[in-house]
């Protein structure tokens, strides 16, 4: 019995000694003890539900194959991919592809998100976060990139640019619409009257450089489509209003259907500047 108390006293006296020195222990001893332990690895957010890529927060898009799942990220693949983006309306399409390459440097995520709601129509919301957050967000699809909302105005379709639309027609020479401005007209507004609200005059020769769904998307959603046809009083390219009568084809966009293409100061293949329809947004050059 004497030997199992003796046992006793001498782990009780080990344990305080093993206290004292935990608490006497320097700083820099228990430093060096902690960095021992293994540094984690870098970890990384990604676009997750691709099927076939994926893309991390360093702007690398990757196959599956390559993806490391401990930590995220890409174990190889190209940084800053834009195979099958177009540089001219910023849309591509993949959604990893347009994420990834919204990350590009040169794209200037990293101060455009500062600056851009997440949701437009709603400000409570705020802005983005992050550049990751901001590319991620506006690649996504959305209303102004379908038509009829059951179809894509384009195969690229996921867009980092500021109008988030796809072009459907090659983009207008550089400087050719220099120093107009292109208005969006009241219903039953002339393009006179809508060029002299924003200080300026409706531009006849300009017509046939904005008769186009593309130049329409840029203002308005044309959620039923945009073709050509013909409106009362010349008034096309133009908005129908979504509650105009079913015949004028509420939410369509027309451009004008006989219009040649034409350089400033050549004629206007019958667009007017006075034209205007009661359920028509038209589109106007203003110089």
């Amino acid at each position: 019995m004497r030997h199992a108390w003796t046992g006793l006293a001498s782990l009780l006296v080990l344990m305080g000694v093993a206290s004292i020195n935990r608490v006497g222990a320097s700083p820099q001893r228990r430093r060096l003890h902690r960095d021992l332990v293994p540094a984690r690895s870098k970890t990384c957010m990604n676009t997750m539900q691709g099927l076939l890529y994926l893309t991390d927060d360093l702007g690398f898009m990757c196959s599956r194959q390559e993806m490391d799942y401990s930590t995220g990220c890409c174990k190889a693949g190209t940084q800053y991919s834009c195979t099958g983006c177009s540089a001219s309306d910023k849309c591509c399409s993949e959604y990893e592809s347009c994420v990834s390459c919204c990350l590009a440097p040169q794209h200037n995520a990293d101060k455009l998100h500062r600056g851009v709601p997440r949701a437009p129509k709603y400000l409570d919301a705020g802005a983005w976060q992050s550049a990751w957050e901001y590319c991620k967000g506006i690649c996504r699809t959305h209303g102004r990139s379908t038509v009829h909302e059951n179809a894509y105005i384009s195969t690229r379709h996921h867009c980092y640019s500021a109008s988030k639309v796809p072009m459907v027609a090659d983009p207008l020479p550089s400087g050719a619409l220099a120093g107009v401005k292109v208005a969006l007209a009241n219903p039953n507004e002339t393009c006179e009257t809508a060029c002299k609200r924003v200080g300026k005059t409706c531009s006849p020769s300009h017509f046939p450089l904005i008769n186009s769904c593309d130049k329409l998307r840029e203002h308005v959603a044309c959620e039923a489509g945009c073709e050509p046809g013909r409106l009362s009083g010349g008034s096309a390219p133009a908005y129908i209003q979504t509650t105009a009568p079913k015949p004028q084809r509420p939410a369509m966009c027309f451009t004008f259907e006989s219009a040649k293409p034409a350089a400033p100061g050549s004629s206007t293949s019958g667009m007017s500047c006075t034209g205007s329809d009661a359920n028509a947004q038209r589109l106007c050059p203003c110089a």
